[in-house]
């Protein structure tokens, strides 16, 4: 029955609340067919119970829904809010930040790179929830035009968040959005965005969301790090400097990688030395006041459909023989 109940739950990642809305019928009806065939054949239990099992689970989804604020307007770009409606004992909300950019305009990640301006989302007036945190979407690397390169979005993305829900009463989400697009010159922003119950809803949300959660890198711990990374000290540069060696299947002339730390860091290109091996070098200068040292450091490696993200320790390293 596992692999049945697998196989049935694979199938139902990829379909949207629509999808799944009109399989809902079909489903019932199948339900008594395969009921029917138990009476014959032993052998269909572990598909009707998957189907059971499949159904329940997708209940809270398909009473929820989701709704959206009014779009915040801007000549370069649009934004707005997005909620799965909590189904009733969910603590955990989730939702996301929809970002629709004209054309050649790109805005920013979580750390912009070498110029740029990251998002930053003040929900201190929303009521019914706490916790919130916003998440981040595997970014692109593009030129600032001032010979470096930040990291970022060149088209339409959705940055997920999450919260925690507080008491039973309705949520209603009040969000100062903070961000910067940019086209030839860099332009700061502000959004009031305002989500309040029976807001515009659709199924297309819920697909929407799904799809940017899938591409939010998958967070390894700091054993498995050490399988896929190899760090090396360069010896002899002028400021501390580092080549990394990342193991990471597949061929894909988008494979990036980011590195964030107390302090700064210049990450160069990756280049692929051999099949599943990508090499980077990062040039780093430690933050004022923590004595030369970097800290916990953030590597985001990966493409948009393969991402992952952990943590790695450069300080005192040794240098390369």
């Amino acid at each position: 029955m596992a692999t049945s109940f697998a196989s049935v739950a694979n199938i139902a990642k990829r379909l949207s609340g629509r999808e799944i809305g009109r399989i809902v019928n079909f489903s019932i009806t199948r339900m008594l067919v395969v009921f029917e065939r138990l009476n014959r054949n032993i052998g269909d239990m572990p598909a009707f119970l998957a189907l059971v099992l499949l159904l329940v689970s997708l209940a809270p989804s398909l009473a929820a829904g989701a709704r959206a604020s009014a779009w915040a307007e801007f000549r370069e770009v649009r934004v707005r809010l997005l909620m799965l409606e909590a189904a009733p004992g969910d603590t955990i909300i989730r939702g996301g930040i929809g970002i629709r950019l004209q054309p050649d305009y790109k805005t920013y990640w979580r750390s912009p790179g070498d110029s740029g301006v990251p998002p930053v989302a003040d929900l201190s007036g929303s009521e019914g929830i706490a916790g919130f945190e916003l998440l981040f979407p595997f970014p692109s690397r593009f030129d600032d035009g001032a010979g470096g390169h930040s990291w970022g979005y060149k088209r339409d993305i959705i940055l997920p968040f999450t919260a925690r829900r507080e008491g039973n009463g309705p949520i209603r989400l009040k969000m100062k959005l903070d961000f910067a697009v940019c086209g030839t010159m860099c332009i700061p922003l502000t959004a009031d965005l305002k989500l309040d119950p029976g807001q515009l809803q659709s199924d297309d949300i819920v697909a929407s969301l799904q799809r940017a959660h899938e591409r939010l890198p998958r967070v390894i711990p700091s054993a498995d790090m050490m399988k896929k990374i190899v760090t090396r000290r360069v010896p002899g540069a002028e400021k501390p400097s580092f080549e990394i060696e990342i193991r990471h299947d597949g061929e894909d002339p988008d494979f990036a990688v980011f590195a964030e730390a107390k302090g700064y860091f210049h990450v160069g290109d990756a280049v692929q030395k051999s099949p599943g091996i990508y090499r980077v070098k990062l040039m780093g200068r430690p933050a004022p006041g923590t004595g030369g040292k970097f800290g916990p450091v953030r590597l985001t490696f990966g493409t948009k459909n393969s991402a992952y993200e952990g943590v790695i320790d450069l300080d005192g390293l040794p240098a390369a023989p």
